[in-house]
């Protein structure tokens, strides 16, 4: 009978093949143009760079020690490596969830009318990337710096006195910590829920303008033109679906997380539940990016032909 640790280890495999291959390429394909074809730079590169990096991070520091653990690799880090593992994780998801929010702001201001009030924000906005850049790191390195004293390797010992265990490190709760360690977890998802709430804003403000669009379509061209998908709306839609996604997997591990945190029995299967959600959405955001994705060479493409957005969406939603 196949044991779960070989199931799980082949699933965060493939997982991590797949995520970290996808990754990859559109982060070397996001280089290339910057230094190879500015002419094709778009704005929102450098953020979709910043994305494919935080995911590759995670994906090294989740995914690959839950596949050595898999495949019999028992100890392999020490405490230094532990506290270092887990401290660049933390620090990659957190960036993962504030540069989701940045997409999803940055894609409202480019989609949000001329005539809107964010048309002085949308013509700054791109020139401050850097600097929303080095306030999510900086942040976020603050943040978690409680996370390298509280971490070790697990040993052969009991865990009745650890407050969070995995399959290779735990989270050491001191005496003096009881009341300290949930304040700790607290701030971590208060910090999540503001950029979460941010990217509520700004997807049911996308929704409305998609649904404004189809009606502004729907008036000006007749039912067979009316059906066609413009790549303006197609890249809102892949963006609000990449929010969702990751909503949905960050939520769905954090519950495992705060269940295991707040049980008195601690049982590392359910780490390794929490890892491969958190791994989800670096694995399937290369795909959906990848689809909408027009400066990747296309078989079925043909040189020339380009779909052009009706007057209204121009005038209405976006950019020329």
């Amino acid at each position: 009978m196949v044991s779960s640790e070989l199931i799980f280890g082949v699933a965060f495999f493939f997982q991590c093949a797949i995520g970290f291959v996808g990754n990859s390429l559109l982060f070397m394909l996001y280089v290339f143009i910057s230094f190879k074809k500015p002419q094709q730079k778009k704005p929102m590169d450098l953020i979709l760079a910043h994305l494919t990096f935080a995911n590759m991070v995670t994906l090294f520091t989740r995914s690959i020690p839950e596949i050595m653990f898999s495949f019999g690799m028992r100890h392999f880090l020490d405490d230094l490596g532990c506290k270092a593992l887990m401290y660049i994780y933390r620090v990659a998801r957190g960036l993962s969830v504030c540069t989701t929010s940045l997409l999803s702001m940055f894609q409202c201001l480019i989609v949000s009318p001329y005539n809107s009030v964010w048309a002085s924000i949308k013509v700054r906005a791109p020139k401050y990337i850097l600097h929303y850049f080095l306030f999510f790191w900086v942040t976020n390195a603050l943040i978690y710096i409680r996370i390298i004293e509280a971490t070790e390797a697990r040993k052969n010992y009991t865990v009745s006195a650890y407050y969070y265990i995995s399959n290779i490190y735990i989270v050491s709760l001191k005496e003096n910590d009881s009341q300290f360690m949930p304040a700790f977890v607290f701030g971590m998802i208060f910090h999540d829920l503001i950029f979460h709430f941010l990217m509520g804003l700004s997807s049911t403000y996308m929704v409305f303008l998609l649904y404004r669009h189809r009606k502004q379509v729907q008036n000006i061209y007749r039912s067979s033109h009316s059906a066609k998908t413009f790549p303006e709306v197609k890249a809102t839609q892949t963006i609000l679906l990449l929010v969702t996604c990751f909503v949905l997997f960050y939520w769905l591990n954090n519950s495992v997380i705060l269940y295991q945190l707040f049980t008195l029995a601690k049982d590392a299967e359910f780490d390794t539940i929490s890892s491969f959600f958190c791994a989800c959405f670096p694995a399937l955001c290369p795909l959906l990016l990848t689809g909408t994705e027009n400066r990747i060479p296309k078989p079925h493409c043909i040189p020339g032909k380009t779909q052009r957005s009706p007057k209204a969406f121009r005038d209405g939603l976006v950019n020329p």
